[in-house]
């Protein structure tokens, strides 16, 4: 089921979306969610293509989810799950406008296509909807972090190499001179530095007979 947690590596095939055990009646807006066809086709369309083989998900489904959630967040209160996967959203964004960045063409359009459902308001539930509005686009973009959580991850890492870059430079992120080519080469090469500190680490220089005498005290 929905839960108000940080974990990505859940996903929509590991969630409860069964509508016949999530309560018959909660009181709020989540009792009254009624999906047009068309809203659902459109959402469904997007799954296919931003997670190729997942089920199509119903009406009822969408619905119990909702009441799960809004049971689990509480009245007054935002929901986290949301939340946290609308900031993956605002990387997607950040990627996407970021000329210094490439990726492969199918994660850009998986990308691209999240992003225009989102902007493609109202969706299934209205951002307004308290608690639970747009789990839609949450449980669109938790489908999407299958594929797309290593790309953002390695473009994160890539946006704070730079931003260390701009800062020992003393200029802007953007004025920074480096793709992800020059960003993956440094990156090589701090690994390769590292594995070579940690064999001097893990060499003794006790067990050299001389090399002992040389730093006695006497």
């Amino acid at each position: 089921m929905p839960t108000v947690n940080d974990d990505f590596n859940r996903t929509v095939t590991r969630l409860d979306l069964d509508s016949e055990l999530s309560g018959i009646f909660t009181p709020g807006a989540s009792a009254n969610l009624r999906f047009a066809a068309a809203d659902l086709a459109r959402f469904n369309a997007c799954v296919a293509q931003v997670a190729p083989g997942m089920p199509t998900l119903d009406g009822p489904q969408l619905a119990g989810a909702a009441r799960r959630l809004s049971r689990a967040v509480g009245a007054g209160n935002e929901s986290r799950f949301i939340q946290t996967r609308m900031r993956r959203v605002c990387e997607m964004r950040a990627l996407l406008g970021d000329a210094h960045w490439t990726c492969e063409p199918q994660l850009r359009e998986r990308m691209q296509a999240v992003v225009a459902y989102i902007d493609d308001a109202p969706g299934l539930v209205p951002d307004d909807v308290p608690g639970i509005g747009g789990l839609d686009d949450a449980l669109l973009v938790d489908l999407a972090m299958e594929s797309l959580r290593g790309e953002l991850d390695e473009y994160a890492d890539f946006c704070r190499y730079r931003a260390s870059e701009a800062a020992r430079q003393g200029t802007a992120s953007e004025q920074v001179p480096m793709d992800r080519a020059e960003w993956s080469a440094r990156r090589q090469e701090e690994i390769l530095m590292e594995r070579q500190l940690r064999r001097a680490r893990g060499s003794s220089y006790a067990s050299d007979e001389g090399g002992a005498a040389l730093f006695r005290v006497g």
